[in-house]
């Protein structure tokens, strides 16, 4: 997941913690979910293409199997509506985007895409 992310990337979650480069977004801040929820799912993803912004709304969805910071795993699934918004610098803009919805969706990069603008590269 580490390629995804330029080394100058900052993720700011939703606590406002700014989380720096590749190693801060899976070491400090992805790492931190799938340990409290092992069987976590995306669903529901819609994206939204502004240009160098690309709005991204799902769903996080797991049963807490696993400490989240402090809090003690108490065993009940749960699930999480999420906004994220990214901004991509010029030079990596559509190479991220194709990348990223690779991943999650594990598609083939010559399917279309479900957001207007989204391309493969």
């Amino acid at each position: 997941m580490r390629e995804l992310f330029a080394e100058d990337c900052v993720f700011v979650d939703g606590r406002g913690e700014r989380h720096e480069g590749p190693d801060g977004f899976v070491e400090e801040y992805s790492k931190g979910w799938s340990t409290a929820f092992s069987d976590a799912q995306i669903t529901g993803m819609t994206y939204y293409d502004a240009g160098d912004t690309v709005v991204v709304e799902f769903v996080g969805r797991g049963t807490s199997d696993g400490p989240l910071g402090p809090l003690p795993a108490s065993r009940r699934p749960g699930e999480v509506p999420y906004v994220e918004i990214s901004h991509f610098s010029s030079d990596r803009k559509d190479r991220g985007q194709a990348r990223l919805l690779r991943h999650v969706e594990h598609d083939d990069p010559a399917r279309p895409r479900r957001g207007a603008g989204l391309r493969a590269t």
